[in-house]
This record gives C-alpha cells, structure tokens and sequence, in this order.
C-alpha cells in the first residue's frame, strides 16, 4: 500500500537531517526503497515548502550526481522540545529567585520589549494604539481583539501562546501584563486566564489610571 505523501516526505527529511553532505535521488530511492520518479515529486514538494534544497554536485563514479540536503527551515520542522526545556529552566528560575522576583524579572522582560516596540505606538492616539496592539498580538498568534463593556474596554486572547508553561508557571501572565501596559501607557487589570481555565484570556484597559 502507497503511504501518505506526509509520511514519505518526513521520511526524506530524517535521512537528509543524518546526510550533512546531503543525499542523491539514487541514494534516497534505495534507502526508501521506492522509484526514483517517486523521490523526485516529493522533492518537488518539499522544494516549494522551501524544506530543502540542490546541494553541491556529488561524485559517484560515473556521472556526477546532484544532491539535496535540508534547508534551516527544513531543521526547524523536524521536532524540538522548545517547550519543555522552557519549562526546566523557568521552574528552576522560579526555585532559585522566588515567585516574586520571577514576577519582576518576567515584567522587565515585557518592559523592554515594549520599549523595542514603542517606535509603532508613538504618536498614534488611545484608540490608535488599541488597534495597533491588537494587530501586533495577531501576528504572534494570540488571536486577540477588543471587546467593550459597558463602557468598559479589554483586550481578549482567545490564544495563549504559553497555554502550558503558564498552567506550571503562572507568572508568565506578568510579562504580558506589563508589556500590554506600557505599550498603551495604561494601567492593565487581568480579568480573566485561559491557564486558570477560563475561556479566554482578558486585560481591562483602564485608562488614565497609571
């Protein structure tokens, strides 16, 4: 039975991510055990994935034969365990500084990104820098926007880009407290956490407060 392209596809993926020179068609073929037509297509989509790439020309004896080898994107789709050394080394941080300094530490860290980020929210006004905020949030997958009521408004995440880490690490929610706060230079009240089982996460805006 013919497996799934994805199956093939990941395949030629680990085979290249142990090739640091990279591999032929000829020599993916027989390491899979299918055609060489059957290689090429599925080069063909992972070309255009821009997964990998022609690598330098290899000799095999006879006619020199191209190779292909993974591109950083490439590496990057295999698996990592990003999440889970962020884990360690954020309980460690925590056992050694303490909640409250971790806290600190997580509302700096939003502070200066917020100050990086300042150069887009100068100059706009409240409502300008809601909406810019709102699109800065969507580019990093929060999935957010505003909601108002009664005459009250929030900023509503409907993604935790953190959901786990901030389940074991509740601090976490600080960074974006802070980094909300500064960037609308209003004071920010967390009225809701998805990692405390809430449906969403949400930020009250109360403005001219801070």
């Amino acid at each position: 039975m013919t497996q799934p392209s994805g199956t093939r596809q990941e395949q030629i993926l680990n085979l290249l991510l142990a090739a640091a020179n990279g591999l032929s068609i000829d020599e993916l073929a027989a390491e899979m055990q299918i055609s060489r037509n059957a290689v090429k297509q599925h080069l063909v989509g992972l070309e255009k994935q821009q997964l990998v790439a022609e690598a330098a020309l290899n000799s095999t004896g006879g006619r020199p034969a191209r190779s292909y080898k993974l591109t950083e994107q490439g590496r990057n789709r295999l698996p990592k365990q990003y999440g889970w050394f962020c884990q360690l080394l954020l309980a460690e941080l925590k056992a050694e500084l303490g909640e409250a300094a971790l806290r600190q530490m997580l509302g700096r860290m939003g502070a200066n990104l917020a100050q990086s980020l300042a150069p887009q929210f100068s100059g706009k006004s409240p409502q300008a820098k809601r909406l810019a905020l709102v699109e800065l949030m969507q580019t990093l997958g929060y999935r957010a926007e505003l909601e108002t009521d009664d005459g009250q408004t929030s900023l509503k995440a409907v993604n935790c880009v953190y959901h786990d880490l901030a389940q074991q690490i509740p601090e976490l929610c600080e960074f974006d407290r802070v980094l909300i706060g500064t960037l609308l230079d209003s004071t920010i009240k967390q009225t809701a956490c998805m990692a405390q089982q809430d449906c969403a996460c949400r930020f009250r805006i109360c403005a001219g407060e801070r």
